[in-house]
C-alpha cells in the first residue's frame, strides 16, 4: 500500500515557486467536479485521431490494430493515474509538468520541461485549427472558399470564446464537444454500414485489389511504416500534458482517478467500435480521414458541422493552458482587471495568428504533426509520468509496489524510446515521400 504523506510537513520542493516568471501563484477557483474533468479529458484527447485509426488498422491488420487500440488505452489510463498519485501523494502544490520537475529535479529541469510542454501545446494548435477549417468546408461546400479564408473565418469565430480564462468555464462546452464527436462517429458508421450493405462504391475510388481484410500484418507491408500506423493510436489518446492543469481546477483532486477512468473508458470503447465497424465495412479501402469515405449528401454535411464544433472546443482546451502560461510570464501579478483581460486578448490573438501561419505555410503539416507527436507525444504520455512517479516515491518515502516499479521502468526505458525513435524515422520517411510527390507534380 502507498503511504499517505504527512500533510503538516512540507516535502522538499513542494512550496517552490512556479516557473512562470512570478513567484506567486494566481488564485484559482476550484470548481470542477470529477465529471467536468472527464468531459475536458475527452474533449482534448478524443479528437481527430479517432478518425484516422481505422486506416491505421488497415495498415497493420485486425490483430495488431485492435491490440494497439486496447493496449494503448490501458497504458494511457495507467499513466494518467500515475500523475494523479504524483499530485495527490507527493507534490500537492504542483499545477503543471514544470512544477513537478521544479520540485523534483530543480530549476534547469523545470525550464526544459516547460519548454517541451509549450512546444507540444503549440504544435497541436495548427492541427486543430486546420481540422476545424476543413470540417467547416465539408459542412458548406457551396461556399467555394479556399483554406486560408476558412482559417481566418474559424479564427474570428474562436477569438471571443478564447477569452474564457479557466478550464472549468470550458467544461460544459467540452461536454457538447464530446457529444458532437460521438454523434459524428455514429453518423459516419451508419452511413458506411448502409453503403456497404447496398454494395455501393466508397467515396474514394477503390484500388484494383478491392476491399481486403488482413488478420495479421498485410503482405508486403514495411515494418517501419507499420510502426508509424501504431503511432496513430498513441496520438489518439494523447492529452497527458494538460492533466495536471485539469486537476488544478478540481474541487477535490483526489477524485481525479474517477475522471480518468471514465474518460479513457469511453474513449477506448468508441475507438474500438470505430475500428471494428469502419475496417470491417471497407477493409483496405477505408480512407485515411474517415469522413472522406462517406458519399456526398446531408449526412456528410452534418458530420462536418459536428466535427467543426468538436475541433473548435479541442483548440480551446489545448490553447487555454498555453495562454495562461504565457499570460503569467508577461504579468508580474496575474489576476483580474482590464489590464489582465487585455493581456489575455493579446496572447490568445498572437497564438491564434501563429497557428494560422503554420497551418497555411507548412506544406506537409500532417507529416510534421506526426513527427512532433512522435518526439513529444510518447514522452508526455509515458516517459514523464513514470519518471515523476519514481522520483516522488524516492523523495517522499512512498511504497513502490513491484508492479508499479516494473511498469514505470517499462514505460520510461523501453516504450518511450522505442516510440520516439521508430516513430520519428517513420515520420521522416513519410515527409520524404511527400516531398517526392510534390516535386514530381
Amino acid at each position: 500500500m502507498r503511504r499517505t504523506p504527512n500533510r503538516d510537513a512540507s516535502p522538499p520542493g513542494e512550496h517552490l515557486p512556479l516557473v512562470h516568471g512570478s513567484s506567486a501563484k494566481p488564485a484559482v477557483a476550484r470548481e470542477s467536479l470529477w465529471y467536468h474533468s472527464s468531459f475536458l479529458i475527452m474533449a482534448e484527447a478524443m479528437g481527430m485521431g479517432v478518425l484516422g485509426i481505422p486506416h491505421a488498422t488497415a495498415q497493420i491488420g485486425w490483430v495488431w490494430g485492435l491490440t494497439a487500440c486496447v493496449a494503448f488505452g490501458l497504458v494511457s489510463t495507467y499513466s494518467s493515474l500515475l500523475l494523479g498519485r504524483v499530485k495527490n501523494d507527493a507534490f500537492a502544490q504542483a499545477e503543471s509538468y514544470a512544477d513537478v520537475a521544479l520540485a523534483a529535479f530543480g530549476p534547469a529541469a523545470a525550464r526544459l520541461t516547460r519548454a517541451s510542454v509549450l512546444l507540444t501545446w503549440q504544435s497541436i494548435l495548427p492541427f486543430f485549427l486546420l481540422a476545424c477549417a476543413e470540417s467547416a468546408r465539408t459542412f458548406a461546400p457551396w461556399a467555394l472558399l479556399d483554406t486560408p479564408t476558412w482559417l481566418l473565418l474559424v479564427a474570428l469565430l474562436l477569438l471571443p470564446p478564447l477569452q474564457l480564462r479557466t478550464l472549468h468555464q470550458v467544461a460544459w462546452l467540452s461536454f457538447a464537444s464530446s457529444v458532437a464527436i460521438v454523434a459524428a462517429i455514429s453518423a459516419i458508421m451508419a452511413a458506411l454500414l448502409l453503403q456497404a450493405r447496398d454494395d455501393a462504391a466508397p467515396a474514394s475510388p477503390p484500388s484494383a485489389g478491392g476491399r481486403r481484410h488482413s488478420v495479421w500484418l498485410p503482405s508486403g507491408a514495411a515494418s517501419l511504416d507499420s510502426f508509424g500506423a501504431v503511432s496513430a493510436f498513441v496520438f489518439a489518446y494523447q492529452c497527458h500534458s494538460v492533466l495536471l492543469e485539469i486537476m488544478r481546477e478540481m474541487r477535490e483532486p483526489r477524485s481525479f482517478p474517477a475522471a480518468a477512468r471514465a474518460a479513457y473508458g469511453v474513449m477506448g470503447l468508441v475507438y474500438t467500435c470505430t475500428c471494428v465497424l469502419a475496417y470491417g465495412a471497407y477493409g483496405s479501402e477505408v480512407a485515411g480521414f474517415l469522413p472522406d469515405s462517406m458519399p456526398p449528401g446531408h449526412a456528410k454535411r452534418l458530420v462536418g458541422l459536428l466535427l467543426a464544433l468538436h475541433t473548435a472546443v479541442a483548440y480551446m482546451v489545448a490553447a487555454q493552458p498555453l495562454h495562461r502560461s504565457i499570460h503569467a510570464s508577461l504579468l508580474a501579478e496575474p489576476g483580474g482587471g482590464a489590464r489582465a483581460a487585455l493581456c489575455w486578448l493579446c496572447v490568445s490573438s498572437g497564438v491564434l495568428l501563429l497557428s494560422i501561419v503554420l497551418a497555411t505555410a507548412v506544406p506537409f503539416f500532417s507529416d510534421l504533426q506526426s513527427l512532433l507527436g512522435s518526439l513529444a507525444g510518447a514522452p508526455m504520455m509515458f516517459g514523464f509520468p513514470a519518471l515523476f512517479y519514481l522520483r516522488a516515491c524516492r523523495a517522499h518515502g512512498l511504497a513502490l509496489s513491484w508492479f508499479d516499479a516494473a511498469a514505470c521502468h517499462f514505460l520510461l526505458y523501453l516504450l518511450t524510446p522505442t516510440l520516439v525513435v521508430l516513430g520519428t524515422l517513420s515520420s521522416m520517411r513519410s515527409i520524404a515521400h511527400s516531398w517526392e510527390v510534390a516535386l514530381a507534380a
